[in-house]
C-alpha cells in the first residue's frame, strides 16, 4: 500500500512543481500588468485612474490553495509513513517531511491571507525549492517502502 502512495506522490511532486511555475508565470503577469496600466493612465495634470483591485492578489490566492491541498497530501503521506512502515530512516525523514511541511503551511496561510503584501511570484523560489526537497524524500520512501514488508 505504501509503495502506491510513495509512487503517486511522486507524480503529484512533478505537477505540484508545474503548478509552482504555471503560477509563478500568472502572478508575475499580472503585477507587471497592473504596474503598465498604472503608469499608462496617467493623463497629462499627473493623475491616473488607477484602480486598486489587483488581479495578481487572485492569481496568489488561487496558487495558494491549490499548493494548500499539495501540502495536506504530503502530510497525510508522512503520517502514514510513520504509522505503516518501521523503518529508522522513514521514521527520520517523515519527521523532518512533516516539521518542512508544517512550515510551508504556516507560510502558505500567510500568503492566503495577505495576497497583497506577498505575491506568489515573490515566494515561488520556496515553493519548488520545496518540491524538489519532497522529490527525494519520495524517491528514498519508494526505496524504503520496496525494501520493507509493508
Amino acid at each position: 500500500m505504501m509503495r502506491a502512495f510513495y509512487i503517486t506522490a511522486m507524480v503529484l511532486t512533478i505537477g505540484f512543481i508545474f503548478a509552482d511555475i504555471y503560477y509563478i508565470d500568472e502572478a508575475s503577469r499580472a503585477r507587471y500588468s497592473q504596474y503598465d496600466s498604472m503608469y499608462s493612465n496617467a493623463n497629462s495634470y499627473g493623475y491616473s485612474n488607477y484602480s486598486s483591485y489587483n488581479e495578481g492578489d487572485d492569481v496568489t490566492t488561487e496558487a495558494g490553495f491549490v499548493t494548500m491541498a499539495f501540502f495536506l497530501v504530503y502530510t497525510i503521506l508522512f503520517i502514514l509513513s510513520l504509522i505503516k512502515i518501521k523503518k529508522t530512516t522513514i521514521k527520520v525523514f517523515s519527521i523532518i517531511g512533516l516539521s518542512l511541511t508544517g512550515i510551508m503551511i504556516l507560510w502558505d496561510g500567510v500568503m492566503i491571507s495577505s495576497p497583497d503584501s506577498i505575491s506568489f511570484d515573490e515566494v515561488g523560489a520556496g515553493w519548488i525549492a520545496f518540491g524538489l526537497t519532497m522529490m527525494a524524500f519520495m524517491i528514498v520512501g519508494t526505496i524504503q517502502a520496496f525494501k520493507a514488508k509493508a
